[in-house]
């Protein structure tokens, strides 16, 4: 490779969201000692909204050595066209893919892309730094740990797993090393790393395994520069649970609160509802915290049992009434396709929603994730689905293709309806 190894970072983002995951990698590589002088980083934030030859094009444009890119199930399709076409304008370069959509089949995803060169499995930062130092040593990529990637004889080879990142702390922040500026007026915090739940439909308690947490200090630090050096007056915590423990609730509360003081809003954040009294109700609204994302996904015992959720709806019920005397509005989620769920299930939870008036109940269809443990027991559980991204459920063994999509239609007219008279 040249002296000073060009690489580009792309993101396909849904409109008006930046990549936090690519701010990670490039902040974390560039303060990796070993790679001082020797690579130059680039980063395109784009949506999926754009073309995918135009987004080849800006990568191009560019001229990178090596391409990284992260891929969800959502913007897959058009990482792909947009690696064949980079791939084919300037073949030397090295497409290096991560995300969820990749890491759990990356073995697959080389054999059925041969654009890709390389993919990151799990968590990236490490792992991307010391890929980045094989390259500019010219050692073979295919022994560094945590990767899968193509041998010269033209096989595929995955290293052992890495281990995860013990201290959050070493990952340099994006904002506070100026990798990553607020887009008008609005920034994502991630406090945490994991869940500790383990929905059979999330991938997320399954790829970070225990949960683990940036230090206090850092996070206060991080909100701190974001609102008083960028100006931001929003934030969208990317946690799966804001109320992961009491503890860490009072915390946030409390740094927070100063900020609200001052008009700075907390973009929807999820929540274990059922946890929540009055008092956590009051901490929501002292952070500055409008509304709230929850579930119950499913209120069916089959369903629920099969995807290992938990619901008690009079807690549940107790949470919503909490919030709303807060004047926090509530997102009740439910999702249509889940296994044992029968089309009556599926519409006594709408029924369950509403009854409770928490002033958005939001409804989407089943997509069967690389890596979920619905994605492990498909067969066993009759769920037919694409196997292209998004993998949307096509039927299951309860519900079949025609009575999905009419329920998707009824389901989307019922919110209409409920929203029409608030």
């Amino acid at each position: 490779m040249n002296d000073v190894v060009k690489v580009a970072l792309l993101a396909l983002n849904a409109p008006g969201y930046q990549s936090l995951a690519l701010g990670y990698l490039r902040a974390y590589a560039q303060a990796d000692e070993r790679l001082k002088g020797r690579v130059a980083f680039q980063t395109l934030d784009l949506t999926t909204e754009v073309d995918p030859w135009w987004a080849a094009y800006r990568v191009l444009e560019l001229e990178p050595d090596v391409l990284g890119i992260s891929v969800t199930c959502w913007n897959a399709r058009a990482v792909f066209d947009v690696c064949r076409v980079v791939k084919a304008a300037q073949p030397s370069v090295r497409i290096v893919l991560g995300g969820p959509e990749v890491g759990p089949v990356a073995e697959e995803v080389l054999a059925c892309h041969a654009e890709a060169d390389v993919v990151v499995r799990g968590e990236g930062e490490v792992t991307f730094a010391e890929l980045l130092r094989a390259m500019v040593s010219d050692r073979d990529v295919s022994r560094v740990a945590g990767v899968t990637a193509r041998t010269l004889d033209g096989g595929i080879v995955s290293a052992a797993d890495r281990e995860l990142i013990a201290t959050l702390d070493t990952i340099p922040s994006p904002y506070l090393t100026g990798v990553m500026t607020p887009v008008e007026g609005a920034a994502y915090i991630e406090t945490y790393r994991g869940c500790p739940h383990r929905c059979a439909y999330c991938f997320e308690g399954k790829g970070y395994g225990r949960v683990r947490s940036f230090s206090n200090a850092r996070i206060e630090s991080e909100i701190q520069a974001l609102v008083e050096t960028y100006g931001v007056c929003t934030f969208s915590f990317i946690d799966p649970v804001f109320n992961l423990t009491d503890e860490r609730l009072r915390f946030l509360s409390a740094t927070l609160a100063p900020y609200a003081l001052r008009g700075v809003r907390l973009h929807t954040v999820e929540v274990d509802i059922e946890r929540i009294s009055e008092d956590a109700a009051a901490m929501l609204v002292a952070a500055g915290v409008a509304s709230v994302e929850t579930g119950p996904q499913s209120v069916g015992a089959t369903a629920l049992a099969a995807c290992d959720r938990h619901f008690d709806a009079e807690r549940f019920s107790a949470g919503v009434a909490a919030l709303k005397q807060q004047g926090i509005t509530v997102e009740c989620d439910l999702i249509v396709g889940l296994p044992g769920d029968t089309v009556g299930d599926f519409f006594d939870g709408m029924e369950f929603c509403f009854d409770l008036d928490p002033g958005k109940v939001q409804t989407s269809t089943l997509h069967v994730l690389p890596g979920t443990d619905l994605w492990r027991r498909a067969s066993e559980l009759g769920l037919l689905y694409d196997p292209e991204p998004p993998h949307e459920i096509v039927a299951t063994a309860s519900i079949g293709y025609t009575d999905l999509r009419r329920a998707e239609v009824r389901a989307a007219w019922l919110q209409r309806t409920y929203e029409a008279h608030l």
